[in-house]
């Protein structure tokens, strides 16, 4: 669906810009339809409007504007050619791209906005550590072909900006999921709209700590620690719960290790309805995700419930911002799975009380973590640079 758009409620002819994602995965649909909501920009969403590797693609009919361009891979790159398309559509004010240095499509529709003095914005994670001086320059040869480039995190400013990246042309659009659907779902749940039972019922002995993680089962999720963790707590006379909501090729071997461990998985499979599972993130006493955590971190604070994953930012997301130490969470070891089992055991013992951890976690994510947060800051820019254009 390709729709026409461009006036307000009130006639006013409004600023158009093309967002241009090689595909949208239903993740982003609630940042999607804050942006679709804004009264001075048209934004027209640009995507394959196809589902990849095993991920959901957003609803097209989510938002006013959506436009359907396939891409394909060549290797370990991508072209998009819907997105040299939108480079060249004369409606389109503003371009705002993904930033990744493996879409050729982007290089191109970018060097032609800049041939045609139409801002460029490039969204993305920006830099997760120090690179080497052949990356670090590509890297930088690739940002610049942005006026403003929006990355996730304080740290990937920060770490742009010791690069040798101009300060003024790099800001922070952080990251977000539903947030408005899990404030629905915590007001059903404490006024009783929904059923009680707790996924803690899931196990013989519902009275044990229960941590959770939602994901796919990868070796880079390194779950094999939590298990082992699990099982050095349970030597220690301290037993704990661990609810897996995710598949993935690692499952099986998980299944075998838990079996050996002699500790309490349930391996909950696949499930995409936040109305399962954002209950049980709220019920569990911890999110635990011993590799990078990424919008984990998002969807355990969201749900008021503390996350604790490894402090090695150099191989960490964006997201693990929101994690304040003692706070909202903690962090452990990078690899060390005894450090992980004694930082579980402090928090258990020594956390503030839940409803104080609840109104933390929730108040991280309402000051910065939203999609209304994250379309005010990317229309700001938006408006900002077509003003000095």
């Amino acid at each position: 669906m390709s729709q026409a758009g461009g006036r307000n409620e009130v006639g006013a002819v409004r600023l158009q810009a093309a967002v241009i994602y090689h595909f949208w995965p239903h993740y982003r649909e609630p940042v999607m339809q804050a942006m679709d909501r804004d009264g001075s920009i048209a934004y027209h969403f640009v995507g394959s409007g196809e589902a990849l590797e095993g991920v959901l693609h957003a609803d097209p009919r989510a938002v006013s504007r959506f436009v359907k361009a396939p891409f394909r891979k060549l290797g370990a790159l991508l072209w998009q050619p819907g997105a040299v398309q939108a480079a060249t559509d004369r409606r389109y004010q503003a371009l705002i791209l993904l930033a990744d240095p493996h879409f050729l499509s982007t290089w191109v529709a970018a060097l032609i906005g800049k041939l045609r003095r139409v801002p460029v914005v490039f969204w993305g994670h920006g830099w997760l550590k120090t690179e080497g001086s052949r990356r670090g320059l590509l890297r930088r040869i690739f940002f610049r072909l942005s006026d403003r480039l929006l990355v996730y995190g304080e740290r990937g400013r920060a770490l742009g900006i010791a690069a040798g990246f101009p300060a003024e042309r790099i800001g922070v659009v952080f990251n977000s999921l539903n947030v408005a659907h899990a404030d629905r779902l915590i007001a059903a749940l404490r006024n009783g709209q929904i059923a009680p039972r707790r996924p803690q019922d899931f196990f013989a002995d519902p009275e044990r700590p229960l941590l959770i993680c939602t994901a796919r089962l990868t070796a880079k999720c390194r779950f094999d620690l939590l298990f082992q963790a699990a099982a050095s707590l349970a030597e220690q006379g301290r037993p704990v719960n661990v609810l897996l909501i995710g598949d993935g090729p690692e499952r099986a071997a998980l299944e075998e290790l838990a079996r050996d461990l002699r500790i309490a998985v349930d391996f909950h499979g696949a499930c995409h309805l936040e109305d399962v599972v954002g209950p049980m993130i709220y019920h569990a006493d911890l999110t635990v995700s011993p590799g990078k955590i990424g919008l984990t971190a998002m969807h355990s604070l969201m749900y008021g419930t503390p996350a604790i994953t490894h402090g090695d930012f150099d191989a960490q997301m964006p997201e693990v911002e929101a994690i304040t130490p003692g706070v909202t969470g903690a962090f452990f070891r990078r690899d060390d799975a005894a450090d992980l089992a004694r930082v579980i055991a402090e928090w258990l013992q020594t956390a503030p009380k839940r409803d104080v951890i609840r109104k933390a976690a929730r108040a991280t994510i309402a000051a910065n973590w939203t999609p209304e947060v994250q379309a005010r800051i990317i229309g700001e820019t938006v408006q900002a640079l077509v003003g000095h254009a």
